[in-house]
């Protein structure tokens, strides 16, 4: 007896030591996980500069060099996620041919050595989101890019109430929070994604309301500190989107009319910014070419003419101040670092051709998402509410295809999932839960017992 006893209380206490080192090594894997996040976001490069202004001046090899070890661990989390990050690929083949396309571009590319730097980049980029969504479920990845959020928004107050310089624009919109990007609209589009996120997450985790509810609010309060407009509509539409979803969910009965109304309001909406465009962007204080973007889209279209089907390579346009870009330059009288709109960019860099096949990748990806309503579980809420603020931001900032950035990030790790018809997350305890148990051994139940969940 008192050897049996002794070898199992060994027994039992190797399992709880292996359980001890299990649980250290997934919370360093999370933690790493949110570095990566967090460098996406901009954020950690930012603190490596002195100021915005140095910041701004973007391609230094300082910089690039700080992307090594986060490409190093990428790498290594792919091979432990080798065979299912496979398998997001094999099932979303769209994502890879528009990174491979814009790869290609560096044969023609004037300047060949920064379009295969940047590709490369760009690339990496892709595979960190694969990966990502490899690893962890909808409920995991949520809550991991929550709590990067909410270390984005300390640094940020710690940024602007530390040191007031950095962190608040002083000559151009003075009084207007950047936290430690180069500019407000920047950091207004961070905590507007930061927003949806804590929505989210706290659709996902209820229990964890006294995380995701005060971050989602102070998410809102920075992103009013920082004056962007374009941030503003972008939340407001993510709260207007989750409250409708919800109650599609929520109340089967009350589908139709909801449909309706949103048929009506966006149909309102199109007729208003037709007829009373000007009317319409004053309220927002904002004016008609849009802070100069209508001027810089109306000159990029003769440089688009010249190079219309295959562009001027990945990331090269604006890279020469006496290049392709002078002229927009010259005209408009200031050094503009993008096209402020992401389908312009990519055009720029890739032609009509990145153009089809990535039109093509985000039709389908909004159809899969819409269809996800119905079917899916409360992860809907994330795919609704992350392609809209993807699309609203693709109009007005070079969100699409970008290497080394938080939206592209964020929108490879969520169509990964979508694509791959990763399960239906449920809460735990939940009735979809218990449904999915059901249809996981095989039995079967009625498919309208699933269409009428209560969220």
């Amino acid at each position: 007896m008192s050897a049996t006893y002794q070898t199992g209380y060994a027994h039992t206490q190797l399992q709880q030591r292996n359980y001890a080192l299990f649980g250290l090594l997934r919370g360093a894997e999370s933690a790493l996980w949110v570095l990566i996040i967090l460098f996406f976001s901009g954020a950690i490069i930012g603190l490596t500069f002195a100021s915005a202004e140095a910041l701004d001046q973007g391609d230094s090899p300082f910089a690039r060099m700080l992307w090594y070890p986060i490409y190093a661990i990428v790498a290594g989390f792919m091979l432990l996620q080798l065979p299912k990050t496979l398998r997001l690929i094999a099932r979303n083949p769209l994502i890879i041919i528009c990174v491979l396309w814009l790869g290609l571009t560096f044969l023609w590319s004037i300047d060949p050595g920064v379009s295969l730097r940047r590709s490369i980049a760009l690339m990496m980029t892709t595979l960190a989101g694969l990966v990502f969504a490899a690893r962890y479920d909808w409920g995991e990845m949520l809550q991991r890019i929550g709590v990067a959020v909410l270390i984005l928004c300390l640094i940020t107050l710690v940024v602007a109430l530390a040191n007031p310089t950095r962190g608040i624009m002083q000559e151009i919109h003075p009084g207007a929070w950047r936290g430690p990007w180069a500019e407000k609209n920047y950091l207004g589009g961070i905590m507007a994604k930061g927003f949806a996120v804590s929505l989210c997450a706290f659709a996902m985790r209820p229990g964890r309301f006294w995380v995701w509810i005060p971050t989602g609010m102070l998410c809102f309060l920075i992103m009013l500190l920082s004056t962007s407009k374009t941030a503003l509509l972008a939340a407001m539409g993510c709260f207007a989107l989750f409250l409708i979803v919800r109650v599609f969910r929520r109340f089967p009965f009350l589908r139709v009319p909801v449909i309706w109304a949103v048929i009506v309001g966006t149909a309102g909406l199109v007729l208003l910014l037709t007829v009373g465009f000007e009317w319409a962007l004053s309220l927002i204080g904002k004016d008609p070419t849009l802070t100069g973007r209508t001027d810089i889209w109306i000159l990029l279209g003769r440089a688009i003419e010249q190079k219309f089907w295959l562009g001027y390579g990945y990331g090269v346009f604006w890279q020469d101040p006496l290049g392709p870009s002078y002229e927009t330059r010259t005209v408009l009288q200031w050094d503009v670092p993008t096209a402020h709109n992401g389908w312009l960019d990519s055009w720029l860099s890739g032609g009509v051709v990145i153009i089809a096949l990535f039109g093509s990748l985000l039709l389908a990806t909004v159809i899969k998402s819409l269809t996800r309503i119905k079917t899916g579980g409360v992860e809907t809420y994330w795919l609704v509410l992350s392609v809209f603020f993807f699309i609203l931001f693709s109009l007005s900032e070079s969100a699409i295809l970008q290497q080394n950035d938080i939206s592209w990030f964020l929108f490879v790790a969520t169509t990964a999932k979508l694509w791959a018809n990763d399960p239906a997350w449920w809460r735990r305890g939940s009735r979809g839960e218990k449904l999915g148990s059901v249809a996981r051994v095989g039995i079967h139940r009625p498919s309208h017992n699933r269409y009428t969940l209560s969220l």
